[in-house]
Formats: structure tokens, C-alpha cells, sequence
């Protein structure tokens, strides 16, 4: 692991950041409850690696490149940028042209949100908005925890949702870190973090999961491709869900026996009633 020059990592300090620290619930629902890995990595033969952006959609073609930070480069709005990536991909996945999010628009629900002010927001709170009132044109039928320390968890999560959606605490140290061939890719750093450069030094963060691949995942932040080891996931991300995006489970055969997908949204909906 290296550093880059300073330029870049005063360019990484000073974009915006935006996503409160949030904690758990003891009503949370967990996605592990509702898979059977036994199923779904050994008969189905679920990938161990799989990014988004290198799949090939419905056409036959790899997506358009998501390079709009989505208003996130101006504004703390992270929270509502994330779902807006994953929206992006899972449409270009399924063919569908006319929806696309853009920054006008994330930047729009973000400041309605907020009351117009710039203050960040809630990961918890924007999946419940999502659910409810819907993003972007969307709904989700609900969402779900993941384990953040468990490989096949993520990976399968990932697979079978189009995506997650990820807290984060940044630290001050991972600004400007590059792996040899000068791409982003965030890692504790040898001996430990230094000290005032841990988890939430820099920030909390909120980030869309494309991809992983064994002790790594990549997502996409302020518009760009961002690698992390399952290390650094550990240690600096605190919230990990799974959105059950309509229309897109049981497309193409993307929610697979070894996914017990009804009995997720029978609980939800029990949940949410106060059952």
C-alpha cells in the first residue's frame, strides 16, 4: 500500500460527506436468517466474484460507466447518492432507459429531506422513505441487514440484490491510499491505524456495493470506483443493508431457491405492522 500526492488527498478531504452514525436495532431483520449458503454457493453455484459493472446487461453489453457523483460533490447528500447509483446499475441490468437518477434530482429529495439545509441524514431514514413514499421512481419492498464480517453473506447479498447499501466511518488515513497500480483502495494500514486517523476520523459515509470479490468489494463513491479489503470493511463500516428492490428480484432468475425471498417480505410486512 502507498500514498499519492498531497493534491489528491486534499481532494478527497474536501468533498462532502454527509451520513449520520447510526446504530442497531434489536428489530432489526437479518438477511442470514432467510438463505441457505449450503443452496445457493454449492448447487446454484452462486459467484464468489461479481461486480456489477462488469456484467453484462440484458443486451449483451457491459453498462454505461456511473461517473456522476450525483450532487454529492457539492453536497453532504451521500445518503440519498447511493440509491441513486444502485437505481442507475439495476436499470441498466434490466434494460430500462427511461429511468435514470440524476444529480438535479438527488439533490432535490436530499434538501426536501433536510429542510433545505445541508446537514446530512440517516441511512435507517432513507430506506424507510424508500419503502414508504419510494426514490427516484422507485420502491423498495423492504431492506435487510448483512453481516459485514461474514465473505459469503456480502458476496451473496450483492448477487441476489443488484447492490447494497453501506454506512461508513472514514477514516483520515484512507485519504489518498492507492494500491501499486495507482487505483483507490482503501486498507488498514500496516501496524494499525495511526494515531487520530482511525474509523470516523474523517467522516461518516454512505456508499453504494457494486462488486466484490474475495477479501475485497468495490463500490462507488462521489462517482467513482473505490476498492476496500474485507479488513478495512470490518473495521469501518456499520451499517450493511440489502434493499429489496421491486421488480428486480425474481427477474432473470436473480432470486433463486436458497433464498427464502417470500417468507423476507411476510416478516417485514409483519414487522412493520407491529405484529
Amino acid at each position: 500500500m502507498m500514498s499519492i500526492d498531497v493534491g489528491l488527498r486534499l481532494e478527497h478531504s474536501m468533498r462532502p460527506l454527509g451520513r449520520h452514525f447510526d446504530t442497531h436495532k434489536a428489530s432489526d431483520i437479518c438477511f442470514a436468517k432467510y438463505i441457505d449458503k449450503a443452496v445457493l454457493i454449492g448447487t446454484l453455484q452462486a459467484p464468489a466474484a461479481l461486480n456489477w459493472k462488469a456484467f453484462p446487461t440484458v443486451t449483451g453489453l457491459l453498462p454505461e460507466p456511473d461517473t456522476d457523483p450525483l450532487a454529492n460533490d457539492t453536497l453532504g447528500c451521500c445518503v440519498f447518492a447511493a440509491p441513486g447509483h444502485m437505481i442507475n446499475m439495476i436499470a441498466k441490468q434490466l434494460g430500462i432507459t427511461n429511468l435514470v437518477v440524476t444529480a438535479d434530482m438527488v439533490r432535490a429529495e436530499y434538501l426536501k429531506r433536510t429542510g433545505g439545509s445541508d446537514t446530512g441524514y440517516y441511512v435507517r431514514s432513507m430506506l424507510d422513505i424508500w419503502k414508504s413514499e419510494g426514490l427516484y421512481g422507485t420502491k423498495i419492498d423492504g431492506y435487510c441487514m448483512v453481516n459485514k464480517n461474514s465473505a459469503d453473506e456480502v458476496a451473496l447479498a450483492t448477487w441476489l440484490g443488484g447492490g447494497l447499501i453501506g454506512g461508513y466511518n472514514l477514516p483520515l488515513a484512507s485519504q489518498g491510499q492507492v494500491d501499486s497500480k495507482g487505483r483507490q483502495l482503501w486498507d488498514v494500514p500496516v501496524g494499525g491505524w495511526p494515531a487520530g486517523q482511525g474509523p470516523s476520523s474523517w467522516g461518516g459515509h454512505c456508499m453504494d456495493v457494486q462488486g466484490t470479490s474475495p477479501g475485497m468489494d468495490e463500490v462507488n463513491s462521489w462517482g467513482e470506483s473505490v476498492e476496500y479489503t474485507a479488513a478495512w470493511r470490518q473495521d469501518c463500516c456499520s451499517e450493511l443493508y440489502l434493499p429489496l428492490v421491486k421488480n428486480w428480484q425474481g427477474t432473470d432468475g436473480r432470486a433463486p431457491n436458497g433464498f427464502a425471498y417470500q417468507d423476507l417480505l411476510a416478516d417485514i410486512t409483519a414487522r412493520s405492522s407491529g405484529a
